[in-house]
């Protein structure tokens, strides 16, 4: 049963892949597939627009959701995720300083979202910060970010409009470039995290059971904290600021897949890119013909999923 859903979501892309406004519908998509003519200016929104657009909310959807899940193990911390850390943030600042630079904003976005994880990472690590503490302290790291990228901004009057817009996060922009970039880091993230799915359900002993058990701790959590930063810097050197994925998505794959890594990491992209998708969809559709920005709704569900989640660690510690 499990892997239905993994076949399914070929005929779920085909679907949205057809579904869009305008004149391009499905009939000039099944043209396509099947190798007969169409017209130009509907191969163009098919293969140019829409296809590019797809693949990178999926993959985008599928990395957030893999970083919080691998976040979640590291931390040992179901709150923790890049949103609630203030990666994405970070990140988010490193991008808007590599469009004023001659170098691809990715790499800035990189860094920037490495030093936000080590900045949380080490001292929690040595103070055995609880969820309380933790959340402090990504709350510290998304006012710091968001300020100094608020100076930017301000600076940067010129392009404001548009750094704003991009800031929100979507897909409206997304070309054949972007998926290029983001199918190589999912690949390199994925591949990091799967690589050690045994040694992230050994983190959750905790640094001493772990230890104890063979894992190499010095290797694995760098290798991690590699993955996790570049896989949410791709996504927002890319997207934009898309919250909360990464928080939501690893807590629903638990409820049905269980808690070992090797399970919810697959299902936490299938489920994480499906939602994503689901959401660019919403996001084109609410105000036709404007769209949304898909961060907006992310964060619409991301708030009360974040709420219930508080409420129920408080109900469960009482």
């Amino acid at each position: 049963m499990k892997y239905f859903w993994y076949i399914a979501i070929v005929p779920f892309f085909i679907l949205l892949w057809g579904a869009g406004a305008g004149e391009c519908g499905y009939s000039d998509l099944f043209r396509l597939l099947s190798g007969q003519d169409v017209p130009e200016s509907a191969r163009t929104i098919l293969l140019e627009i829409r296809l590019p657009r797809l693949l990178a909310a999926f993959l985008t959807g599928g990395m957030l959701a893999a970083s919080g899940a691998a976040a979640q193990n590291l931390f040992r911390n179901d709150l923790a995720s890049p949103h609630v850390l203030g990666v994405i943030y970070a990140a988010a600042l490193g991008a808007v300083f590599g469009m004023f630079l001659p170098i691809p904003s990715v790499i800035f976005s990189f860094l920037f979202a490495i030093f936000a994880l080590l900045l949380i990472f080490l001292p929690g690590r040595r103070l055995a910060w609880d969820s309380a503490a933790l959340l402090l302290a990504g709350v510290a790291v998304n006012a710091f970010a968001a300020s100094l990228t608020s100076g930017v901004l301000y600076l940067a009057d010129e392009r404001l409009s548009s750094i704003v817009f991009w800031m929100l996060g979507g897909f409206w922009r997304a070309g054949w470039n972007d998926v290029i970039l983001l199918s190589c880091s999912f690949a390199a993230g994925i591949c990091l995290l799967s690589a050690f799915s045994t040694e992230m359900d050994m983190l959750l002993l905790g640094d001493r059971g772990a230890a104890l058990s063979g894992v190499p701790l010095k290797k694995v959590k760098p290798i991690v904290l590699t993955a996790i930063a570049l896989m949410t810097a791709s996504c927002v050197s890319c997207c934009g600021v898309i919250g909360f994925i990464g928080l939501a998505v690893p807590h629903i794959v638990r409820s049905f897949s269980g808690s070992k890594f090797s399970s919810v990491l697959p299902a936490s992209i299938l489920v994480g890119g499906i939602f994503l998708l689901l959401a660019d969809l919403l996001a084109r559709m609410i105000y036709v013909p404007h769209e949304i920005p898909v961060g907006i709704l992310t964060s619409a569900f991301g708030g009360p999923f974040f709420f219930i989640l508080l409420l129920r660690r408080r109900k469960h510690h009482d």
